[in-house]
């Protein structure tokens, strides 16, 4: 049984459920290791490990799983009224089957943010009143929820494993970004550099998907990096800051980096920022570690900011959860938050300033695991040490 497994069958336990059904590709990823085509298809996880995955016809076969039980509807038919409907009666029929009260399975019953499926253009949305029908006499609660949602919060070993590739895959489009920042680049150029890279990685390594959202910011665009990212058609400048910020998908496991560099010589006050910045994130690493609470890796890096002169302008969280999204759900690294970091956990520390009156901004951004003796940077690169415990 792998330790994913363990996880959901204890979750199924300790809520008095014999199964759980999930839709959302994110669910998919964490229960089955599986990122969804088009992001229709359906789990249904039941206790000790027997799993149904109602997949459209339309899901390409190379990407179903092996080890599961796997059945087709006819989503995408064009002789098909109602595909939805004819899901939810094969739901019903694997549950007569097994003898098993709908009452006994669980489900989150709403749309939330969840990540994008491998067609990352598009997801077709499973309409809300279909899903009220598929879900419709499940368990459900509150409690119940953020019981489920706090199995994101801990990675098994294959799934760090997973996340660490994608952070590798990462840094291969962080290299040639680097590499092309110049005078006259555009920087939407910029970040299609770093996506173009990382993109081309597909088939190798076993990579069916790999997939980057660049967004690169310069010179006066920075200041507003604390606020938004985005790319424009700004030619970069002798003396500018760059910021990128990115997120890399790699068949579901995510990482969220940013980089700040300087392209050929900068002012002091420049310098100044981007070191007091590197020193905020220096700070925070330096505390991560199991039992250290989310508020006092927060603090510090806001201490050396403050003492640099850039109190006001660090306008975001230190950090948050990562993996199965972009933004995993769970507790941010945030001032008062006060839950405590514990072995297993995978989060962000990305500390940031953004100055008007410099016209410039900077944030550093790096994923680690929380281990049992402190933290591993996952995100290595030339500028920095594999570990920080």
């Amino acid at each position: 049984m792998s330790d994913r497994t363990e996880l959901l069958d204890a979750f199924l336990t300790r809520n008095n459920l014999a199964g759980w059904i999930s839709w959302r590709p994110d669910e998919l990823v964490l229960q089955l290791g599986l990122l969804p085509y088009w992001g229709l298809s359906l789990l249904m996880f039941l206790a000790e490990g027997d799993s149904i995955l109602f997949a459209p016809e339309l899901e390409p076969v190379d990407t179903l799983p092996d080890g599961v039980t796997v059945i087709r509807y006819p989503w995408g038919r064009l002789d098909s009224a109602d595909p939805f409907a004819a899901l939810a009666g094969q739901i019903e029929e694997e549950l007569r089957k097994r003898k098993l009260a709908k009452s006994r399975i669980g489900a989150l019953r709403h749309a939330v943010r969840s990540s994008l499926p491998a067609m990352a253009a598009e997801q077709p949305a499973f309409p809300q009143e279909k899903i009220d029908s598929i879900v419709g006499g499940c368990a459900h609660s509150a409690h119940m929820d953020m019981d489920f949602l706090s199995l994101y919060l801990h990675k098994t070993p294959e799934e760090m494993r997973r996340i660490r590739l994608a952070n590798a895959v990462a840094q291969v489009g962080l290299q040639i970004w680097a590499e092309a920042l110049e005078p006259g680049l555009t920087e939407a150029q910029a970040a299609a550099a770093a996506e173009g890279a990382i993109h081309s990685l597909i088939g190798q390594n076993s990579i069916r998907m790999a997939r980057a959202w660049a967004m690169v910011q310069s010179g006066p665009n920075t200041v507003d990096a604390g606020r938004f990212n985005r790319s424009s058609g700004r030619r970069i400048e002798e003396g500018d800051l760059v910021l990128i910020e990115m997120a890399t998908c790699v068949d579901g496991y995510w990482s969220d980096l940013t980089r700040t560099v300087p392209v050929d010589k900068i002012s002091a006050e420049q310098n100044d920022l981007l070191e007091a910045v590197a020193g905020a994130q220096r700070a925070a690493l330096q505390l991560a570690a199991p039992g250290v609470s989310a508020h006092t890796i927060d603090a510090a890096a806001r201490s050396v900011l403050a003492r640099a002169g850039f109190a006001e302008h660090f306008t975001h969280a230190t950090g948050h959860h990562v993996g199965f999204r972009y933004h995993d759900p769970g507790f941010a690294i945030a001032p008062g938050n006060h839950d405590t970091l514990e072995a297993g956990m995978v989060i962000t520390i990305e500390p940031g300033a953004y100055v008007p009156h410099l016209d410039c901004g900077a944030r550093l951004e790096d994923n680690i695991a929380i281990t049992a003796s402190g933290a591993e940077i996952l995100s290595v690169d030339s500028s920095r040490q594999e570990h920080c415990d």
